[in-house]
């Protein structure tokens, strides 16, 4: 698996080894089975979006970490150039994301780019966390299922709805779409 994995897996096992938890316990606090954490935290496995989502929210923890970034320093601003943003890519998902928050302590918001490729998923299941969440499509287009209703979303459209009510997503175009993602309470991926 690649070095981002192992990373990954061992912030995943700091982060549940410093609250005092086995596998066992964040297996039954997130519902993600422990050999799939314990195949992440070993570096043999790159949690799906849900996974990681229940994993971090059981953990306390922003899925800042699957960006590859460190925020120590409290600064009371943050400019990030368009090369200097932390970039993750999820292959297997089709799914690249952008950090707009690199090198501002996590707070209220957090902020990402995201390119969704055609064909590509949140996930079969839906997801949910606190706070809410804001899309919005810079380009192409973008299908959202809130809780069984269908929401489509084109370049220029924004949608804003509370994040602990059951959604996923999905590209069902042709063409990747890219949006702008703005989540408050700073759980979020």
């Amino acid at each position: 698996m690649s070095k981002a994995a192992d990373t990954l897996g061992l912030r995943i096992r700091q982060l549940r080894q410093d609250q005092g938890l086995s596998i066992a316990a964040l297996a039954k606090r997130s519902g993600v089975p422990v050999s799939t954490i314990s195949k992440i935290e070993n570096g043999l496995l790159k949690p799906s979006l849900v996974n990681a989502i229940n994993l971090a929210t059981a953990l306390q923890a922003n899925l800042g970490f699957l960006l590859d970034r460190t925020r120590t320093q409290h600064a009371r601003y943050s400019v990030v150039r368009r090369n200097q943003r932390g970039r993750r890519s999820f292959p297997e998902m089709a799914l690249v994301l952008e950090d707009l928050s690199s090198g501002f302590v996590p707070g209220l918001l957090e902020s990402r780019i995201g390119t969704i490729g055609p064909g590509a998923h949140s996930g079969e299941e839906f997801m949910s966390h606190p706070g809410e969440e804001l899309a919005h499509v810079l380009s192409g287009r973008i299908t959202y299922d809130i809780d069984g209703t269908i929401v489509e979303i084109a370049q220029g459209d924004s949608l804003h709805f509370q994040s602990d009510t059951p959604h996923r997503w999905y590209n069902d175009s042709d063409g990747p779409a890219e949006l702008l993602w703005v989540f408050s309470d700073g759980l979020s991926f």
